[in-house]
């Protein structure tokens, strides 16, 4: 006697990166990278996307579900376990587990950031929020950097303190130079540097990138020099190779998006605190690293405006 088919369970996606879909179509065949309390990584030729909810707002290769949705995707899902897309469907289907996530009714989002013309005027108040809000309390970053000291240091041109800040305050110096010899060195030693599933060092990045793409801050040299590390070596995790791509192409989470164009725009220290606070509380350090990337960017800009 044949036994019956196992029902399907079909999962709605709330919404997705509208780029998702193209690239599937090109590499629909797929693997569980990694998986988490809060979603799963999804390995699509040499690309990953996020499924999972927006506990860290929308993310830049996410395809987002709610709570209930997700818990039972997760049930019973395993690394490596194969997933394929279905075009005609616009689903994932996830073999082990008969479920599937189906774009279908999704809203596509993209989050990027508009580009912004910062008068040296803006600067200097942003700065100074910028700074009065990082100051409230000790704040570390995952390279044990005391921002404090660092931006003491900074301001009042005092050597740095260790191999880290040397390397950190040369590429500071270096983002507006064309020496790729240079450019070249400094990232490397950054690139994959620091613990966790996105180093600290590519946090910092992700945060500089931001505020280039919202001023422009960056030569030409610097972010090709930092396309051609990220693409053809394999200088840190998956994950954080992925966030580098996207944020070279403009592409961040939308708490990045927020917090970059509160720093390039008018505001006020009211609108700009709680949008700082919500990144600098992602993760064990990443928020704090990647609003540190978002200093050495401002700093950058007020050198290139001085």
């Amino acid at each position: 006697m044949t036994r019956p088919q196992a029902r399907r369970t079909i999962l709605h996606a709330t919404e997705y990166q509208q780029q998702i879909p193209f690239h599937l179509a090109k590499h629909p065949v797929c693997t569980v990278h990694s998986t988490f309390q809060n979603g799963l990584n999804i390995k699509s030729g040499d690309r990953l996307f996020f499924i999972g909810t927006v506990k860290n707002g929308r993310l830049p290769f996410g395809i987002h579900l709610s709570q209930e949705d997700l818990d039972r995707l997760l049930n019973g899902i395993n690394e490596n376990s194969a997933v394929s897309w279905e075009p005609n469907d616009r689903s994932l289907s996830f073999g082990e587990t008969e479920t599937v996530v189906s774009l279908v009714g999704g809203d596509p989002f993209d989050c990027k950031v508009s580009r912004e013309l910062v008068t040296s005027e803006r600067l200097a108040d942003n700065l100074a929020m910028f700074a009065s809000i990082l100051l409230e309390e000790p704040r570390v970053t995952g390279l044990d950097i005391d921002i404090e000291l660092w931006l003491t240091r900074q301001l009042e041109g005092s050597l740095a303190n260790g191999l880290t800040e040397q390397h950190l305050s040369a590429l500071l110096e270096s983002m507006n130079s064309s020496n790729t010899n240079e450019i070249e060195r400094h990232l490397r030693y950054i690139i994959g540097r620091g613990q966790g599933l996105t180093p600290s060092g590519d946090d910092h990045l992700v945060g500089l990138l931001a505020i280039h793409e919202a001023t422009g801050i960056l030569s030409d040299p610097f972010t090709d020099t930092l396309r051609q590390l990220v693409v053809q070596e394999a200088l840190t995790t998956d994950i954080g190779r992925e966030y580098l791509l996207y944020a070279l192409n403009g592409h961040f989470s939308s708490t990045v998006v927020e917090a970059t164009s509160a720093l390039t725009r008018k505001t006020d220290i009211y609108m700009l605190k709680p949008l700082l606070l919500e990144l600098l509380e992602m993760g064990h350090s990443s928020g704090t690293d990647t609003v540190f990337g978002m200093l050495l960017g401002l700093l950058a800009l007020r050198r290139k405006t001085e």
